[in-house]
């Protein structure tokens, strides 16, 4: 079986998480940075919805935009598992290519003021989510 599938579907899944920060207010229009043994290779972005079914909770959606310019189709996250938000809380990103390989980056925020401007700078919208 393939270790994302195991990951995602198997009888070991993780127990619920109980977010540091239940309001999720990096994720409101947040970026960080993706590293790979210290070398920028691109970026996370995130914005926060809100679901209603089948509890209401906030609802992160993310985008990779990566140094080259290229973007990646936008994924969600939600609880009570947060597996992508636990992901970051600890500081990395497990990000899985189209060719089912993983990849372990260092994950770390910009303040609020610098994701604004790099925002604008990878020409991000409400769009790409």
């Amino acid at each position: 079986m393939v270790d994302w599938f195991q990951r995602w579907f198997g009888d070991d899944e993780p127990p619920d998480y109980e977010l540091p920060d239940p309001d999720l207010a990096a994720y409101d229009h947040g970026l960080g940075e993706l590293r790979l043994n210290g070398e920028l290779k691109g970026y996370l972005a995130s914005v926060r919805l809100e679901m209603s079914f089948p509890a209401r909770q906030w609802w992160p959606w993310f985008v990779i935009v990566w140094t080259d310019g290229g973007k990646d189709r936008a994924f969600e996250d939600y609880g009570p598992k947060w597996l992508t938000v636990r992901e970051l809380d600890a500081g990395y990103f497990e990000h899985y290519s189209d060719s089912g390989g993983a990849e372990m980056y260092e994950f770390s925020w910009l303040t609020p003021d610098e994701a604004g401007v790099k925002w604008s700078e990878l020409g991000l919208s409400e769009d790409d989510f």
